[in-house]
């Protein structure tokens, strides 16, 4: 495994080192107001979220922040909206059907945008890890249907999972209040399904024509 974690990018988490955290307010931000001009709910998740409810801080070692949505919402005046306030779109992941995540970035600060899909009652999303310089393999991450709630985040408002605890643990485990530095984001969280769905790389540059 280490082997093929070396050879395909699989398992711990690559970071450029803790990100500026004034920045990733600001961006965090920056990014609700754009997407809720749109039209669009965005709850904080993952790592952000753990942070928020568990240190009422950024993660010290987290390199990115992360950003949930219904796919419903989405829509492709999204790259245009950021593009305007000087973010820019970093990669385009699956399609609008299956596994939508887009990232954007500023001021040396990754956001990740994962968007959600119904299935029967419950709900989730994908990440893509890599299999080959132009394909990418769907990991999907269910959780429970939940309702979102306004809560407070370093004195900004953002909507978060209303069960907070709940989300968190189905994501990180009973273990979720213990720090984790290696992090294995592709297998490592506790709601994480295989599938053999693989698709292409969108070619750059990225924008609204990446999402078929």
């Amino acid at each position: 495994m280490g082997f093929l974690k070396k050879l395909f990018g699989l398992g711990v988490k690559k970071t450029k080192g803790p990100m500026d955290k004034s920045v990733a307010l600001e961006n965090l931000a920056q990014a609700r107001d754009i997407t809720e001009a749109l039209g669009m709910r965005c709850w904080l998740t993952d790592g952000t979220l753990l942070g928020c409810y568990r240190e009422n801080n950024f993660l010290g070692h987290d390199g990115d922040v992360d950003m949930g949505c219904l796919i419903d919402d989405y829509t492709p005046d999204i790259f245009d909206s950021f593009k305007k306030r000087g973010w820019a779109c970093k990669s385009v992941f699956g399609r609008r059907d299956c596994g939508l995540e887009i990232s954007f970035e500023k001021g040396g600060v990754k956001l990740d945008i994962f968007f959600f899909y119904r299935e029967g009652n419950r709900l989730w999303h994908g990440a893509w890890r890599k299999v080959d310089k132009h394909t990418k393999n769907l990991i999907k991450y269910h959780y429970d249907s939940f309702d979102l709630k306004r809560g407070d985040f370093l004195g900004e408002s953002f909507y978060i999972p209303a069960d907070t605890e709940k989300y968190v643990a189905t994501k990180y485990g009973p273990g979720w209040r213990t720090p984790v530095k290696e992090w294995d984001w592709t297998f490592g969280p506790s709601n994480a399904s295989a599938t053999e769905i693989n698709l292409p790389r969108p070619p750059k540059p990225y924008g609204a024509a990446s999402v078929k």
